[in-house]
């Protein structure tokens, strides 16, 4: 009765006597706040696999680790390992073959883990779960040779070993102590809990994705319809008013500019979902740039029989940037556009060109009625708008291009006055052709 509590003594005194000055000797608080701190923030899995595996791999000074995630099936894949190699290159110990492993549910190895939370050390298995039998022991530590394992370490997930820390042995020769196994169950809970809020956060990301896409569909589906609506009413009309010469003119205008509205707003739809940064491939000058922009807008103006004047100022001309022009053309128009937009039928629209040191600023300046201060701040949000009309995803498209291009877009507005975009782009090594 007495010499398993006084062998656990022994062994404790033992160990910390030879390993108190030893260099593979750590500091436990601090290695404990150290993965404290890193976990803390992380949410993604690879990233704590890869920190927990390092970290215990270089704390214990392994021969090599491996860690082990459940998948469906009674397999574990190996998400992450590590091991050393000798002076010729050569591994300490053989790696494990495939990424897959295969562990039975019914196997005594995971038999132990649900019905223990204990670390299971090989070489004091018998004295930790003497009831266990000598075959479950025999079979036990069989499958931890397999697995070129002296420490098995489960970290929990729904009361099932989600994870598995396969330890292979010190490369000092010497046994885990007691320091090591309470660090180690440390370690576990901790992960455990980090694996918990990564997926947690996973699936919120999930829920929030889903939420999107559920929006932008019914704004899609609502922005569409509408344009579909009229050209549906005019068909319908124009077998009885064919010979109306009038309804004729007017039914070519509303059929041509809602066609332009569907194709703007696929557009605008298939720029967003572009999970790709713009090709630096041409090279233009930006004040010809602005002009083309400038003429698109004016010729729908005169087609929309809109009274808004537009005035230019630049300061400077023959500016030559480097940047997909194409994209940059969509911007200025969406900007331009917009600033028509918010004026109503009538309106003075000032774009001004300025050039400095390291940059190019290019200013949109509108009369017309601003943006309200809850909305300034998530203006470039993709699906908000002010407008009566339109998806919301102009000025966030506007913002990505820009972004893209290493520049930034910038907004300033009052009530009743009226509002000034501003796209500054970096000039670099560009310059004056």
């Amino acid at each position: 009765m007495l010499f398993s509590p006084i062998k656990k003594k022994i062994r404790s005194f033992a160990c910390r006597l030879f390993n108190e000055h030893s260099e593979n000797s750590y500091d436990y608080y601090a290695t404990i706040r150290h993965v404290s701190r890193g976990l803390a923030s992380m949410f993604d899995f690879r990233e704590i696999y890869a920190f927990i595996g390092d970290m215990i791999f270089s704390t214990l000074n392994l021969k090599n680790i491996y860690l082990l995630s459940a998948v469906s099936g009674g397999e574990y894949e190996v998400v992450y390992k590590n091991f050393r190699s000798d002076a010729q290159g050569r591994p300490v110990t053989e790696p494990l073959a495939g990424e897959k492993v295969g562990i039975s549910r019914r196997s005594d190895l995971l038999r132990f883990f649900r019905t223990s939370d204990d670390i299971i050390i090989k070489d004091r298995l018998s004295t930790i779960r003497p009831d266990l039998g000598p075959d479950a022991l025999r079979r036990i530590r069989a499958r931890m040779d397999s697995l070129n394992s002296e420490a098995m370490i489960p970290v929990f997930a729904d009361r099932s070993p989600a994870l598995l820390l396969v330890l292979g042995g010190k490369l000092s020769g010497r046994v885990f102590t007691d320091e090591d196994i309470n660090l180690l169950n440390t370690i576990s809970h901790q992960t455990a809990i980090a694996l918990k809020n990564a997926r947690l956060y996973r699936d919120r990301l999930h829920t929030e994705k889903l939420a999107s896409i559920g929006m932008m569909s019914a704004t899609f589906a609502h922005e569409i319809r509408n344009p579909l609506t009229s050209l549906k009413t005019f068909a319908q009309l124009i077998p009885e008013k064919y010979n109306d010469a009038e309804f004729r003119d007017r039914f070519s205008r509303i059929v041509l500019g809602e066609i332009e509205r569907i194709d703007g707003l696929i557009e605008d739809l298939l720029n967003f979902s572009a999970d790709r940064a713009s090709p630096a491939v041409d090279h233009f000058d930006i004040a010809g740039l602005l002009d083309e922009s400038i003429d698109y807008v004016k010729r729908r103006l005169e087609f929309e029989n809109k009274r808004i004047l537009v005035e230019k100022k630049y300061s400077a001309c023959g500016i030559s940037l480097k940047g997909d022009a194409e994209k940059l053309r969509h911007v200025f128009i969406n900007i331009i556009n917009n600033g028509c937009q918010a004026m109503g039928g009538q309106g003075i629209l000032r774009v001004e060109l300025r050039s400095g040191k390291n940059r190019v600023d290019i200013a949109v300046t509108d009369t017309g009625r601003g943006i309200p201060g809850e909305n300034i701040d998530r203006i470039f949000d993709p699906f908000v708008t002010t407008k009566e009309m339109g998806m919301g995803l102009g000025l966030a498209i506007s913002k990505k291009i820009v972004e893209d291009h290493g520049g930034r877009i910038e907004v300033k507005s009052a009530l009743s006055k009226g509002s000034t975009f501003t796209v500054s782009l970096p000039a670099g090594s560009n310059g004056k052709p």
